[in-house]
C-alpha cells in the first residue's frame, strides 16, 4: 500500500469513529504530518516505540514544525504494518487514552506518520486562532506587571 493510501484510510478510519459521538471531522494539517513524520522517523531509527524524542515534548515537537496549539495529542503504536489500519484502530479505540484523543472534540487537525513498515504516529491538534493569541499575550503580559 502506498503512504497516501495508508494515510487517506486511516484519516477515514478515525473520522468513522468520531461520526459514531457527533464529533466533527479532522482535516489533515500538513504540520502535524511533518511532526508525526519526524517522530516515527525517530522511533524506527531508536528501535523504541516512546512518546519521549531528543527534539523535545510534543508540544515542543509540533512547534518546532510551525503548527501554533492550543492544544495537542499523540498516538502511537508498534507491530502494524501498510495493510493494518482497521487492527491498529482497533487497538487504540481499546485504550482509554488513546480513544479519548481520537474522540476528542476539541482537535480539528491530524497528522500521521507511519515507518520501518511497523510504526505509526498520530498527532492531533487545535490550531491558536489569531484572537486567542492576543488574549494570551494579554494573559501574559497582566501575569507579568
Amino acid at each position: 500500500m502506498e503512504i497516501a493510501s495508508l494515510i487517506d484510510a486511516s484519516i477515514a478510519l478515525v473520522n468513522d469513529e468520531r461520526e459514531k459521538v457527533g464529533a466533527p471531522p479532522l482535516t489533515l494539517d500538513s504540520k502535524l504530518m511533518t511532526s508525526a513524520q519526524k517522530h516515527t522517523d525517530f522511533m524506527v531509527s531508536s528501535d523504541t516505540l516512546t512518546h519521549n524524542d531528543p527534539a523535545g515534548s510534543l508540544g515542543d515537537r509540533i512547534k518546532a514544525a510551525g503548527y501554533d496549539f492550543s492544544s495537542v495529542g499523540e498516538n502511537i503504536a508498534k507491530g502494524f504494518g501498510t495493510n493494518d489500519e482497521a487492527r491498529v484502530m482497533k487497538i487504540w479505540m481499546g485504550s482509554s487514552g488513546h480513544r479519548a484523543n481520537i474522540l476528542n472534540k476539541a482537535f480539528t487537525n491530524l497528522g500521521v506518520g507511519f515507518g520501518g513498515g511497523t510504526y505509526w504516529t498520530q498527532d492531533f491538534g487545535r490550531p491558536l486562532s489569531s484572537s486567542r493569541k492576543n488574549k494570551r499575550l494579554v494573559r501574559k503580559r497582566l501575569i507579568n506587571y
